[in-house]
Order: C-alpha cells, then sequence, then structure tokens
C-alpha cells in the first residue's frame, strides 16, 4: 500500500526512538528493581520487557490486520467491545488487581502485568462512534448535551475509584473532539468542556474530602495553582519534586545535547524516569534538537492522519479514525505537559516511548486499525474509478 508506506515508516522511527530512550534512562530503576525482587542484577530490565512485548505485538497486529471491517460498524460490536473492556477493568479491584502509587490501574495474570484502561480508551471510540452516529440528527437539542454528559459521567466513573485522573483527561478530551467533529456546533461543544472540567475538579475534590485515599489528586492540583513559594517548598518533596526534577533534566540538556547515555537525573533523581517522565529524563541527554525531533515525528503523524481523513466516506469510521487519532494526540500533549508543568501531574504515560507492554500493544493497535482503514479506503476509491 504505498499510501500507507510513509506512516509505516514514521511508525518505525517512533518505535527505535522509544527503544533508544528506554534503554538509556531505564538503567537505575531496573537494577533496582532487580534487586529488590532478588533477581541477578541487570541494568536492562524494562528495555528487555518491552523487546519481548513485540512478540505478542507481532500476533495481534496480524490477528488487527485480518479482522473484517465492517465488523468495526457493527453497534452490536461496538456495545459488546465496551461491555468486555468494562468487565476488564473492574478486574483491578479484584484480588488479580495491583496498586501502585496510590492507584489500581494494573490486573497481574501469569506474571504478565496489563492496563485495562488502555483496552478501555480503545473500546469508548468504538462505541460513542457508534453512538454518535445513531443520534446525528439530534445533535442540536439541548437534551442530547444532557444524555452526552450522563452517558460519559457513568462510562467514567469506574476511574474515580480507581483513581485514574489521567484515563479521565484523555477519554474527556477524545470524546470532546468526536463530538465536536461529528456534528455538534462550537458553542455547545464549549458548554460541554466547561460543564466536564467542573464536573471533574468538584467529584476529584469531593472524594477527597471523602476518603484520604483522593488526597494526592487534590494536593497535586492545589500545589500546581499555588503561587505560594513556602508552601511549595514545605511539601517540596512530597507533591513537587518530581516535576521540579523533570525541568531541571530538561533544562540540563541545553540547546543541543548533553551526550547519550549522559543523563544523571535518571538515577532516582526523577522517579519513573522510565514511565511517566522518560519524556523529561531524556531530554536531558538529547537536549533541545532532540526534543524536536521526537516531536516532528509525533506532529507528522498526526497529520498525515488528518490530510487523509477526507478520503474516508463513512461517517461511523471517519468518528473512529478521528477518535483514535484524538486519544493519542491528547495523551501526548498532557504526557509532554506535565512534563514541562503546564499540567498538573496525571501518571500519563508517552504512545510508543514509555515502558509498558500493554500500552505499547494498544497504541500499536491504534495505529494498525488506522492503516487498514486507509487500506480498505484505497481499495474502495480503485473500485469506484473502475
Amino acid at each position: 500500500m504505498k499510501k500507507g508506506a510513509p506512516l509505516l515508516i514514521n511508525w518505525i522511527l517512533i518505535i527505535i526512538f522509544g527503544l533508544l530512550a528506554l534503554y538509556s534512562v531505564s538503567i537505575f530503576e531496573s537494577f533496582s528493581l532487580s534487586l529488590k525482587l532478588d533477581w541477578e542484577p541487570t541494568n536492562y530490565f524494562y528495555f528487555k520487557q518491552q523487546i519481548s512485548a513485540f512478540l505478542y505485538i507481532a500476533v495481534a497486529l496480524f490477528v488487527v490486520w485480518k479482522f473484517p471491517m465492517n465488523i468495526l460498524k457493527s453497534h452490536k460490536f461496538a456495545a459488546f467491545v465496551l461491555i468486555m473492556a468494562f468487565l476488564l477493568q473492574l478486574l483491578v479491584f479484584t484480588p488479580l488487581g495491583d496498586a501502585y502509587g496510590g492507584a489500581n490501574r494494573w490486573i497481574s495474570l501469569a506474571g504478565i502485568n496489563i492496563q485495562p484502561s488502555e483496552v478501555f480508551k480503545l473500546a469508548f471510540v468504538f462505541f460513542l462512534a457508534s453512538w454518535l452516529v445513531r443520534r446525528r440528527w439530534e445533535m442540536e437539542d439541548n437534551q442530547f448535551l444532557i444524555k452526552f454528559i450522563i452517558l460519559c459521567a457513568l462510562l467514567f466513573a469506574i476511574f474515580l475509584f480507581t483513581p485514574d485522573f489521567g484515563t479521565i483527561l484523555i477519554m474527556w478530551g477524545t470524546a470532546l473532539i468526536m463530538v465536536w467533529f461529528g456534528w455538534l456546533s462550537m458553542r455547545k461543544t464549549v458548554a460541554i468542556l466547561v460543564m466536564g472540567l467542573g464536573a471533574g475538579v468538584f467529584a476529584g475534590f469531593s472524594l477527597a474530602m471523602i476518603s484520604p485515599k483522593f488526597n494526592y489528586i487534590r494536593e497535586r492540583f492545589s500545589y500546581f495553582f499555588t503561587t505560594d513559594a513556602e508552601k511549595k517548598k514545605a511539601e517540596r518533596e512530597k507533591i513537587w519534586w518530581q516535576p521540579e526534577q523533570a525541568l531541571i533534566a530538561i533544562g540540563g540538556g541545553g540547546f543541543w545535547w548533553k551526550g547519550y547515555g549522559k543523563g544523571l537525573q535518571k538515577f532516582w533523581y526523577i522517579p519513573e524516569a522510565q514511565s511517566d517522565f522518560i519524556f523529561a529524563a531524556f531530554a536531558e541527554e538529547i537536549g533541545f534538537v532532540g526534543n524536536l525531533v521526537l516531536l516532528f515525528l509525533y506532529c507528522w503523524m498526526f497529520f498525515y492522519f488528518l490530510k487523509h481523513l477526507q478520503h474516508i466516506k463513512d461517517p461511523q469510521t471517519k468518528l473512529i479514525w478521528v477518535g483514535i487519532i484524538s486519544i493519542l494526540m491528547v495523551q501526548v500533549f498532557v504526557n509532554i505537559g506535565v512534563n514541562i508543568q503546564i499540567l498538573p501531574n496525571t501518571g500519563v504515560t508517552l504512545p510508543f516511548i514509555s515502558a509498558g507492554g500493554s500500552s505499547l500493544l494498544i497504541c500499536c493497535i491504534k495505529l494498525m486499525l488506522l492503516y487498514k482503514i486507509l487500506g480498505s479506503e484505497e481499495k474502495k476509491s480503485l473500485v469506484s474509478k473502475v
């Protein structure tokens, strides 16, 4: 498929960039983890884990490639996928679920950690695309706004108790883009945005008052917006340490670079350097120029998708396409925004770059779906010309 070749090249380059970043910044975390688990000490635990993930990713991509496209447009299929993803997410509250950093986000099965929220994001896009297509004629009705907000609130509620506000933020941003693209006026889209943000902040602070488990959400937002230097200094190690060290790492890289493997912040100055803050940790080594390369790869990918959007004629397929692009765009923006301190810390990973097999798997599946949709539209175009 000639039109898809540039996308595949871009995809491969981002994967290579991610592997180089992970190989370098995860050495201290890998060594510490292997000692903690009484394994043979290694500096490359996370890197080896990421490499091994490509074995089942290859199988999953083959299955997606052979999957019939017409099934994706079935309303029953969309509902079924969402229900299965919802049930999978519920498992984090069972003995199978693992808590880390105050949140239940993982399921441990046969020594493999799965993050169900990644599956839920994709299922949400399928379901919302189907739901919007069926209600496209009532979008300008005020009742539609109420239905839309209630639907999202019900679907997002499970993540309030995880708690995982990062996933809620990504899905809410994706839902807004999809509903705006799917025939809703800008005025009403902005109204939904304001109401959604208000409801999210209210829910977060209310839960923090009810249970200490949710205090970290209130603290992160409170200290993000405060301008009281003494207050920040008093809670620096508790709340502000990670974002401050991220800025130090980014600034330490300078305009050019410090040198591959020569970063210092990855030696536990930035906790989770291999996941949430891999952008900052690697920025110390590759500098501003290296960051521009990564941002160019992301921007080119999104531009490529938007450029080919006009070739997709089916409304539901177009909404699925927009939804998948939106998830990736919003997640990249949120992660980098947290790293450079324009957003509060949310615990969101960087697509294709951060460590995490389930995250990498779902991101690759998203791109394969886009690639497959593009190929399907190409075939339709050729048939129509004949």
